[in-house]
């Protein structure tokens, strides 16, 4: 994409593009937006400009064009300069609300045949050159991943783990290894019981993004896992029960832990969407749902949209189901899929822990 021809007016800078299409940038736009070395830091790009504390002259001597350096500058009269990328330019042509984005690529399902490309690597392919992206490409596109062959130890999956960015704290640690035979569990995920579909952190203000998990040792019966995608539940909601999928865009359910000591609780809806109405969290926990209540019409109809939720995410014929071994790991995408577990009889010992949403998306950025 190149710049065609300038014009400046009195509101701006218009661009012509080589697509035809033109934009006007405001002057005070343009200066707040320089990339200058001296307003723009080359190394931290952290904005050095400071265009508030005192007035600015947005009065211009000169514009032009470096196609070289495919770059705008803007020469003005109180001879300070500002520079502007083509790319940041183009990437800026249409007005819009900033907001979160849905995650680009991804590929719904409804069942576990339609899983195309099913997400699963060896040990050594993440180790090697660009496995650290595949790795993350199937976890953008179908949720989870799973990693084969994997040396069965907690330090192994730590470092695995830490290739793609540190391990997030939680009300639980760190990178944690627990087991189901702990005198006083905190949590029913170190029992033997079963749980229903759900994701991680709905009593916290910003949920984990990514949650792996490795079983370290196994000497049981049942404990099978179970992953379903919540969003392909919200896209059937949306198009088959629209009245049912606002309710759950709209009503922020409290989710809540309590420990002695410790109290946490947020709110937020089932589908949390953005300005364009694409879901970007499914936040769904029946287990740590809070007490609440609406007007009695109003608390019945969310009981009715949250049934359909349910009822669909506990439907097995959308539950893809695998049993984690030793040397098998698993990581998915907390903000999408939901998983569950069967009870089991017997010991099993795991190890694994979180990683922080933005640095999913950083790391998705970067490579």
């Amino acid at each position: 994409m190149f710049i065609k021809a300038i014009d400046s007016v009195d509101e701006g800078l218009n661009i012509f593009w080589s697509d035809n299409s033109s934009s006007c940038y405001p002057w005070f736009w343009l200066r707040d937006h320089s990339e200058s070395a001296e307003d723009l830091h080359p190394d931290t790009k952290q904005r050095q400009i400071d265009s508030f504390s005192k007035p600015v002259n947005n009065n211009i001597s000169k514009v032009w064009v470096d196609e070289a350096l495919e770059s705008v500058y803007v020469k003005w009269t109180d001879q300070s300069q500002s520079c502007l990328s083509f790319s940041l330019l183009k990437s800026m042509a249409d007005p819009n609300l900033p907001q979160s984005n849905a995650i680009k690529l991804a590929k719904i399902w409804n069942t576990p045949s339609e899983i195309s490309a099913f997400p699963e690597m060896s040990f050594e392919e993440v180790l090697g050159d660009g496995g650290i992206k595949t790795w993350l490409a199937h976890i953008q596109r179908i949720g989870f991943v799973i990693i084969n062959g994997a040396p069965a130890t907690s330090d192994a999956t730590e470092g695995l783990m830490e290739r793609m960015a540190y391990v997030r704290n939680s009300i639980f640690g760190g990178f944690s290894v627990w087991d189901n035979k702990l005198e006083n569990p905190d949590d029913t995920a170190f029992t033997s019981l079963s749980i229903e579909p759900h994701t991680d952190g709905t009593y916290v203000h910003d949920a984990p993004g990514l949650q792996t998990l490795h079983c370290l040792k196994r000497d049981s019966i049942g404990g099978e896992n179970q992953l379903i995608d919540g969003l392909a539940i919200a896209e059937k909601m949306r198009h088959e029960h629209p009245d049912a999928f606002n309710i759950l865009c709209n009503v922020n359910i409290p989710g809540r832990y309590i420990k002695p000591d410790t109290y946490l609780e947020a709110h937020r809806p089932l589908f949390r969407v953005n300005g364009n109405g694409d879901v970007i969290q499914v936040s769904f926990n029946n287990h740590d749902r809070a007490p609440f209540r609406l007007e009695n019409d109003q608390m019945a109809n969310f009981y009715d949209a949250y049934k359909i939720f349910h009822n669909l995410a506990n439907d097995r014929s959308r539950q893809f189901e695998f049993m984690l071994d030793p040397g098998k790991v698993l990581t998915f995408d907390n903000w999408r899929l939901l998983h569950a577990r069967s009870s089991l009889t017997g010991y099993r010992q795991l190890c694994g822990g979180y990683h922080n949403r933005e640095d999913f998306e950083s790391k998705l950025r970067s490579i």
